[in-house]
């Protein structure tokens, strides 16, 4: 199985592209749920398409695994968002192998730099989150940052690493109705970004925890803009 690093990746697309799109699964899925998205978006706007796999094996149901970037307690995830204590989860601190996922993520982003002009970044879900951490923490290689229903994580520590305006395009989308990551965290993102890129591309969907057709339109259009 090929490898970016110590991460397992599919690839879709042109390998010849100016253009390095690196792409990371949610929770419990793995590299090859988002890489429908990858033909689809190669065929219409270009570039390529790397998507990786997250480190860690994670059951999802009996007999059934999945991938995780970082380890979460489902369970106490959806406590805490009923009892609408959500940001004691992730907002407040970063979570326990949040920087060990971000260096394999940051080895394969050194050898995907080497292949292509302009790198792009972009996860759903927990992939968003890690997404935004390696994003932050790397600021000047990317020429834009794309969260698919994500969240604001360690917000003390990404307001430590962004001064001024954030360097590169950001889009977000998030669904009205998550059921997993609410809407209100969204907002708070929303206004994270906006703050540091006043051009922040929000798109917000009546639907839960996916990416329909109507954000993937979006975010071809954003991309396009962003690739001209």
């Amino acid at each position: 199985m090929p490898k970016l690093a110590e991460l397992n990746f599919l690839f879709r697309g042109d390998a010849s592209s100016e253009h390095g799109f690196i792409v990371m699964h949610g929770y419990g899925a793995d590299m090859n749920d988002l890489a429908p998205i990858g033909e689809w978006m190669s065929e219409q706007i270009g570039g390529a398409w790397y998507f990786l796999q997250a480190p860690l094996e994670v059951a999802i149901g009996p007999y059934m695994s999945g991938r995780a970037w970082f380890p979460i307690d489902m369970m106490k995830l959806q406590m805490a968002s009923m009892q609408g204590d959500f940001a004691a989860i992730f907002e407040n601190d970063l979570p326990a192998g949040v920087e060990e996922a971000s260096k394999k993520i940051e080895a394969a982003l050194d050898v995907v730099k080497n292949r292509h002009q302009n790198i792009h970044l972009a996860g759903f879900s927990q992939g968003a989150m890690m997404a935004a951490k390696v994003a932050m923490a790397n600021q000047t290689i990317f020429k834009s940052l794309n969260l698919l229903s994500g969240v604001l994580v360690a917000r003390s520590l990404w307001e430590k690493d962004v001064q001024t305006v954030l360097p590169f395009a950001t889009f977000q989308s998030h669904g009205s109705t998550d059921p997993v990551l609410p809407i209100g965290e969204a907002h708070k993102l929303k206004k994270f970004l906006h703050d540091h890129n006043p051009d922040h591309t929000y798109i917000e969907f009546p639907g839960g925890h996916e990416i329909p057709m109507p954000v993937l339109q979006s975010w071809k259009t954003f991309l396009q803009k962003v690739m001209a």
